[in-house]
Parts: structure tokens; C-alpha cells; sequence
């Protein structure tokens, strides 16, 4: 099965969340986790499965115009990392 990244501002608590139902449950926590949460946010936030997204690396060095005029990037792995990090943003 291929995987989906769902992009959202991370709430600072449970009860901020867009994936909260109505029942003050989340919905993207299976039953049980649920239950045993019972009252506690703290609970529920310990299954939470909303990661935050990694930080862009400061890219540094110095190198040839020529190489960029002529569409070159930055031979670096953090250019490629800082392009997936705006990709899964859409910047």
C-alpha cells in the first residue's frame, strides 16, 4: 500500500486538533486508544501519530557562477533535503 503525508499545523494540544471528532476523540487513533485515554489528553497524546516535520539545513560553502548559470545546484545533500521539506510543504 503506498503512503500519504496529510499536512496540518500541529495543534499544541489534543483539544486544538482538526483530527478531533465531536466525541472528543481522535480520529485517527484506533478504539482502544481511545478508551484507555479516557479523560486524559496526556494519555492520547501518546499515541498521537502527528510528527512534525524535520527543519531545513542551512546550506554553505561557495561555488563557481558558471556552475549555476548554467543550472546547476549545489552538489550538497542538504539542497535535496531542503527540496523535499518544500515539497511536502508545496513552498
Amino acid at each position: 500500500m503506498s503512503k500519504s503525508i496529510l499536512v496540518i499545523d500541529t495543534p499544541k494540544h489534543c483539544s486544538e486538533c482538526p483530527l478531533l471528532n465531536g466525541s472528543d476523540e481522535c480520529t485517527v487513533q484506533d478504539d482502544d486508544a481511545n478508551f484507555n485515554a479516557s479523560d486524559s489528553w496526556d494519555e492520547l497524546m501518546k499515541g498521537c501519530p502527528l510528527r512534525e516535520l524535520p527543519k531545513k539545513m542551512k546550506v554553505t560553502g561557495r561555488y563557481n557562477q558558471e556552475y549555476f548559470q548554467k543550472g546547476g545546484k549545489m552538489p550538497s545533500y542538504k539542497v535535496g533535503w531542503n527540496d523535499c521539506v518544500d515539497e511536502l510543504t508545496r513552498k
